[in-house]
């Protein structure tokens, strides 16, 4: 039996298709990486830097970190009436981006002493 090349072809994406939705469905596939894979929210945890991402909100930031909202907004210039509710990617400038974000925070880690048991 020969199969039609557009009816293979038709296949083929079906299945690829029906396997990321299936997936994602599931909770077993995320591409947004805004949610792990059981669905919870990725919050910043405040030990690595590493892990804020854009998305991520000011304020977020800021809780996770211990760090005063305004002493971020100073440090970058940004306006003092930026909402804590503002993501980081929106607010990127000449003077502020999440990666400049990141390095600043490690900085500060680096020079916090560190709190006894």
């Amino acid at each position: 039996m020969r199969l039609n090349p557009v009816a293979y072809g038709i296949i083929v994406i079906t299945v690829f298709m029906g396997t990321i939705f299936v997936s994602q469905m599931a909770g077993f596939w995320s591409t947004s990486g805004k949610v792990t894979a059981s669905g919870e929210r990725v919050q910043p945890g405040g030990t690595n830097v590493d892990e804020i991402k854009g998305w991520m909100t000011i304020g977020e930031i800021v809780d996770a970190y211990d760090v005063p909202l305004d002493e971020v907004l100073r440090a970058f210039d940004l306006p003092a009436d930026t909402p804590p509710g503002q993501q980081i990617k929106e607010l990127e400038s000449d003077t502020f981006s999440p990666a400049s974000l990141r390095t600043w925070l490690k900085e500060r880690m680096s020079q916090k002493p560190a709190v006894p048991p």
